[in-house]
């Protein structure tokens, strides 16, 4: 039988997301993970999800940023290059409602252009 040639791989960086949380004075440092060449930054209990829309927005520009300069500056060929793609940023945030635990999530693609 053959298999199939698909190959699923995502890698987690915790040292450019302590970095992108030292840059941004966030606690604590938010998830990064390259997964087909995107990278994806979540940010957990910081209550984003319950922000204005214009705050996540500018919130998600600014970790956009940070994240380019870190990648940027990183040895790695595979971060570097992912940092000129598309970024996605979200929000976790979890809580108890009546007794079951609810996780809010917002996701945000930034554009490799901005």
């Amino acid at each position: 039988m053959a298999v199939s040639g698909w190959r699923f791989e995502v890698n987690r960086f915790p040292s450019i997301g302590r970095e992108i949380a030292l840059a941004l004075g966030v606690e604590p440092p938010p998830e990064c993970k390259l997964d087909h060449g995107r990278i994806t930054l979540t940010f957990r209990r910081l209550a984003g999800t319950r922000w204005a829309e214009s705050q996540q927005i500018e919130y998600a520009v600014r970790a956009t940023g940070v994240a380019r300069m870190v990648c940027a500056n990183d040895d790695r060929r595979q971060v570097r290059k992912a940092g000129t793609r598309a970024i996605a940023v979200a929000f976790e945030d979890a809580t108890v409602v009546q007794g079951c635990a609810v996780v809010a999530r917002w996701e945000c693609v930034m554009p490799a252009d901005r």
